[in-house]
Order: C-alpha cells, then sequence, then structure tokens
C-alpha cells in the first residue's frame, strides 16, 4: 500500500516537473520573441543591439545586488501596501475633477496591488516582490500617461487579478480560486477578448498542475476562464452596449522621457522573463506557470488580423512580476 502510494506521488512529481520544463521552454521562446519585438534602431546593427542589451542586462544584475541585502520579511507587504496606495493617492490629487481618469489610475492602483500579491504568492521571500515593485515603479510613468481608456485600464486590472487567482489555485490546491479567476476574466471581456486569451493561458496552466486525484474537477473551471470572456464580449457587443464615454482617451500623452525609456525597460523585462525560464528548466515554479501561459497565450491574440490587440505595454504587470521573481531568484539555488 505504501509503494503504491509512493508511486503515485513519484508520478505526480514527474508530471509536475515535465510541466514545468514545458513552461521554460515556452519561457524562453516568448522572450526572444519579445527581445527581438523591442528593436528600435533602424538602420538595424549588430553592435548597437548588443550593446543595448548589454544595458538591460546590467540594469537587472544591479537590482540582484539588493537581494545580498538581508531584506525584512515585512518589506514585501509594505511593496504591496505603499505602490498601489501611491498611485490612488496620485489619482485623487490630479485628477479629482474627472470621474473617468481618476476610475483609470484607480485600476491601474489595482492591477499593480494584484500584480504584487501575485509576486508575494510566486517568491516566499521578499526579493521578488521588492524587485517586481521596482520594475512596477519603472513602468509607471509610461502606463500612467499611455492615453489608456477607462476600459482598457479595467481590463488590466481584471486580468491580473484573474491571474493572481490562477496562481493561489496552483499553490493552495483549490479548484475555487480557478472558478473566481474565472469570474475576474469574464468581467474583463466585457473589454475586449484580450482577457479571453489571457484566460485561457492561465486556466490551461492551472489545469496542467491539478492534483491528479482531483483533475477532472478542474477542467470545466479551466475552460470557464476562456469562455466566460468569450460570452460576455459577444454579450457586450451585440446585446448590452457599453457607453462610448468608457472607451474615450484616459489621459494626456507619456512624458518624452518615459517614451524615450520604454523599449529599453522592455527588453529589461524580457531578460528577466527569460532567467525564470532557465530556471524553470531545473527547478519546480508551479505558481509560475499560469502567469507564463497567460502572457503567452495573449500574444497570440496579435497574430489573429481580425482582433484588435492591445500593445505589449498591457502585459508590462505579468512581465514585470516574472522578471522580478526571475532576477531574485536566479543564483538563489
Amino acid at each position: 500500500m505504501a509503494k503504491k502510494a509512493s508511486t503515485k506521488k513519484t508520478a505526480s512529481k514527474t508530471s509536475s516537473a515535465s510541466v514545468s520544463i514545458a513552461a521554460g521552454v515556452v519561457g524562453i521562446v516568448l522572450a526572444a520573441w519579445f527581445v527581438y519585438g523591442t528593436v528600435t534602431i533602424d538602420p538595424f546593427r549588430w553592435g548597437r543591439f548588443v550593446e543595448e542589451l548589454i544595458v538591460a542586462v546590467c540594469a537587472l544584475s544591479a537590482l540582484r545586488l539588493l537581494c545580498i541585502l538581508r531584506l525584512p520579511s515585512w518589506l514585501s507587504i509594505a511593496c504591496v501596501a505603499i505602490l498601489p496606495t501611491g498611485i490612488a493617492t496620485f489619482a485623487f490629487f490630479s485628477a479629482s475633477g474627472n470621474p473617468l481618469v481618476m476610475g483609470r489610475l484607480l485600476c491601474l492602483a489595482a492591477a499593480c496591488a494584484f500584480a504584487l500579491l501575485t509576486a508575494r504568492e510566486l517568491d516566499a521571500k521578499p526579493d521578488g516582490t521588492l524587485l517586481a515593485a521596482l520594475l512596477i515603479a519603472a513602468c509607471l510613468p509610461g502606463l500612467i500617461g499611455s492615453g489608456t481608456s477607462f476600459l482598457a485600464e479595467l481590463l488590466r486590472a481584471l486580468t491580473m487579478a484573474g491571474i493572481y487567482l490562477a496562481v493561489l489555485a496552483v499553490r493552495q490546491k483549490s479548484n475555487q480560486f480557478l472558478y473566481l479567476a474565472a469570474v475576474g476574466f469574464g468581467l474583463g471581456g466585457a473589454a475586449s477578448l484580450f482577457a479571453a486569451f489571457a484566460g485561457a493561458g492561465a486556466g490551461l496552466g492551472a489545469a496542467l498542475l491539478a492534483p491528479k486525484r482531483k483533475q477532472s474537477g478542474w477542467v470545466f473551471p479551466a475552460v470557464l476562464c476562456a469562455a466566460l470572456p468569450v460570452t460576455i464580449w459577444l454579450t457586450v457587443r451585440f446585446v448590452l452596449p457599453l457607453p462610448a464615454s468608457l472607451s474615450g482617451a484616459g489621459m494626456t500623452a507619456a512624458i518624452e522621457f518615459a517614451a524615450v525609456v520604454q523599449p529599453h525597460l522592455l527588453r529589461a523585462l524580457d531578460l528577466g522573463l527569460l532567467l525564470l525560464a532557465i530556471h524553470l528548466l531545473a527547478h519546480r515554479e508551479d505558481g509560475a506557470v499560469p502567469v507564463l501561459f497567460a502572457v503567452a497565450a495573449s500574444m497570440l491574440m496579435g497574430f489573429v488580423p481580425a482582433l484588435n490587440a492591445p500593445d505589449v505595454w498591457m502585459q508590462a504587470l505579468p512581465l514585470a512580476v516574472l522578471a522580478g521573481v526571475g532576477t531574485a531568484k536566479t543564483g538563489r539555488n
């Protein structure tokens, strides 16, 4: 009897390790594609491209040096509290006369909170959350001034909430969190089919890591993560359309400095993702799989010409989480 239980446990570990390796391969391909997509040198020159990659590596190495310090355990909670609170405070002082702009910034604050909670789930030590918070803070000037609509920022918040709940489902081994994730992705479907692609990836990642004896009970909520956003998107598009004002531009354009830095910042996030992907090949990181699959599935939306896919900066928060956690864990084990 004990031998049979041991065999099942070994089979479960082997399956989980296979999923982790598959996720690592997906992450490496995805990171390589992102790095290729950030090339802005015209005409292209290898020397200049290598120089920019070196700058991104140096930036991540500087962040990694922070992990050498003995960081207090409460720092991760402080990061989760301080950054979203700062965005919300900025919203109240800068956009008090414009409810839609204020709502847009509050949605961004909520999205950052879910992103940092996800980082905290992926890394038990405060290093990963701290680095994710610093990378998100570096992205904020561009995100705040990007001119996205209230609906787009609501989509970002709901998608990030769905990803966090999918990670929680894997970590807690409970499909109830996956049902809640499906609700988050489903509500995001009111804004765009982007939520369906992200939900499909996160749901697949969670279902692949479900406990073997209960795996059949995880299939339905995983399917819901993709099907519910499509259903709500069709309802909003053809039956109950939302007010056009919700889709209006939310703020002025990004400052010039943010516009210049954005491609380089995105390249640093890509290299951080590459670090995590390589780490996945040798270590089990179950919680990271739904996040990585959500990003990968979302990128597939851009290959469907009929769909209006958001730009790559809709992926900034999950990428910052993966890059922060990946950079923190590099060299630790």
